[in-house]
């Protein structure tokens, strides 16, 4: 949105700034549009069983923490999806997101391998219940700074749901 109204009006050393000031894995969650918005939900959302299954490396559960798992074992892949949370005392509190596109926060419970989730819309902020098998998807082991901004905005705007109960 801003970078489309700096291109509107004509300011291309704003246009300049903007992009040096945004790094490559920087993700900005800018409003889409309500197609885009259906598009970005279909991507994350359509395949909670990705069609390749990963390997079975989380069959006993995980400790308290924060964790990275996506449809591939390397971080920030285009049109692959990934998951961000914190589990501590069974419960969790993330987001889903594809890289530089919106995320959408969640939060539940985890039990051994599955997590139970309350995923929020960004835009209209409904409510939806999903589960997610994590043998189905790649575990990664390094999280980037933009993982932690997502994961600690999910966690403010969900902390009353998930660690105040």
């Amino acid at each position: 949105m801003v970078l489309t109204y700096l291109i509107l009006t004509g300011s291309l050393e704003a246009i300049a700034i903007v992009l040096a000031l945004s790094p490559g894995n920087f993700s900005i969650p800018f409003p889409a549009s309500r197609a885009q918005d259906s598009e970005i939900k279909s991507g994350v959302f359509r395949s909670l069983s990705p069609p390749n299954p990963a390997p079975d490396t989380a069959s006993t559960g995980l400790a308290e923490g924060i964790y990275l798992y996506g449809q591939s074992s390397k971080p920030d892949e285009i049109k692959k999806e990934y998951f961000v949370f914190e589990i501590r005392q069974s419960r969790v509190v993330g987001a889903f997101y594809l890289p530089r596109s919106a995320f959408y926060c969640f939060y539940g419970t985890s039990e051994q391998t599955q997590l139970n989730l309350t995923v929020v819309d960004s835009y209209d902020g409904s409510r939806s219940p999903y589960s997610v098998n994590l043998q189905q998807y790649y575990p990664i082991s390094t999280l980037s700074d933009n993982d932690r901004r997502i994961l600690g905005m999910c966690k403010a705007a969900h902390k009353q749901q998930v660690w105040e109960k």
